[in-house]
């Protein structure tokens, strides 16, 4: 687990470095907007990445002036955004590597073909037309 996910701080410790009341929190988790982990003793743990999503919270309710059904729906939409992008990427470099793929197959057709010059008897390709109705 990288560092910024790794639980560490306590609900007064995080609370402070947001620069909320750890009752902001609580709130916070129980709206769905936060999801600290919880210890052994059942003590909410928040992570740095944690930290970092109610500082933007914060951001978006005192500086923006949302509620927080609208940081909700925003927060919702970033990480939908986020995954649309990632498949996107894998999307692109799937079609990247179809696309050399189907490069090298029309090039190995083009090796494929015979150039030979071959000679076609006078009149030879009057008689086929004739043939057809032409």
């Amino acid at each position: 687990m990288s560092f910024r996910k790794r639980p560490v701080f306590m609900i007064g410790v995080a609370a402070e470095l947001i620069g909320v009341h750890p009752q902001t929190l609580r709130m916070y988790e129980q709206k769905g907007l936060l999801r600290p982990r919880k210890s052994i003793k059942n003590t909410r743990l928040y992570s740095q990445e944690d930290v970092e999503l109610g500082r933007y919270i914060q951001k978006l309710t005192q500086e923006m002036g949302m509620n927080l059904a609208g940081v909700g729906k925003v927060l919702d939409l970033e990480r939908k955004l986020a995954r649309l992008e990632a498949e996107n990427l894998s999307l692109r470099e799937e079609l990247e590597r179809r696309e050399v793929e189907h490069g090298r197959a029309v090039e190995e057709i083009h090796r494929s073909y015979r150039r030979e010059i071959v000679l076609v008897p006078r009149g030879e390709l009057t008689r086929v037309r004739s043939r057809k109705g032409f």
